[in-house]
């Protein structure tokens, strides 16, 4: 098998982005660079030089739009969305990949092409108690996910590995698709009220994430791999909620990749 290079998938990704974006400018959607992505693009202008994904996120207005677009149209060229409810795809958000390609991580089961993650951004609660119990819920709707396809046989710590084998059977036991339904509703939670905040309540890791939602939806551009894309105005916000002093570097330790393995079809 030749394996692609970390260069050579950051490079697929970065197209794939690109692809992304010119889809979401010719369908008027809006979206941000999201996480790691947002940190690269500040702090390196760029990939983050040990990471290798992208991810974006998007207000739940435009993605359901997004989703329906998907649906009623057939993608063109190698570019390809994965959405729930797609046969042998379990996550609850939607990915766009690069369908000549295929990568799978060392501690997961999924398989598919080359991706970007898309996550759906949620009305928040502006009262702290109920914002920390809404994500008490969907982090663990979140490791149930996970759960579904995660590998048992690289954790060798049994406390995990046990808590993590319960969770697979919780999830086989409720039905996979229930879970990936249960993870939304949940992260929606509070649509139908008027709030002020908007976050990643899905896919999300606390209360870091609750961002204004005027502010999440004014964007500026910031510059990732000598291209321009759109962040939320509030990047500072975001960037301090989910990583503190974002422009310090990490312990050499704590500088991790996904572990990704990925070839190309036709090979």
């Amino acid at each position: 098998m030749n394996y692609l290079t970390l260069d050579e998938v950051k490079k697929i990704e970065l197209d794939i982005l690109i692809q992304f974006d010119t889809f979401c400018k010719n369908e008027e959607l809006y979206y941000t660079l999201a996480g790691g992505t947002l940190l690269g693009a500040i702090r390196h202008k760029g990939f983050i030089p040990w990471d290798d994904d992208i991810d974006v996120m998007m207000p739940r207005e435009d993605y359901n739009r997004m989703l329906q677009i998907v649906r009623d149209k057939k993608n063109g060229s190698n570019f390809v969305f994965l959405i729930p409810g797609d046969p042998d795809y379990f996550y609850p958000f939607a990915k766009f990949c690069d369908d000549e390609t295929v990568a799978e991580m060392d501690d997961n089961y999924s398989k598919h092409g080359i991706w970007i993650d898309i996550f759906p951004m949620d009305n928040l609660p502006e009262d702290d108690e109920f914002l920390r119990k809404l994500f008490k819920k969907t982090r663990f709707w979140r490791a149930v996910v996970i759960s579904m396809t995660t590998k048992l046989s690289g954790e060798k710590n049994i406390k995990k590995k046990i808590a993590k084998l319960s969770l697979k059977i919780y999830a086989n036991l409720y039905g996979k698709r229930n879970v990936v339904k249960k993870a939304n509703e949940i992260a929606q939670s509070y649509n139908s009220e008027k709030t002020a905040c908007i976050g990643g309540a899905l896919w999300g890791y606390g209360p870091g994430e609750r961002l204004s939602r005027t502010s999440y939806l004014t964007s500026c551009e910031v510059e990732f791999e000598k291209h321009y894309f759109k962040a939320p105005e509030c990047w500072k916000e975001y960037l301090t909620g989910l990583y503190g002093d974002f422009m310090k570097l990490p312990p050499v330790e704590k500088r991790q990749t996904h572990h990704l393995k990925a070839w190309r079809k036709k090979e």
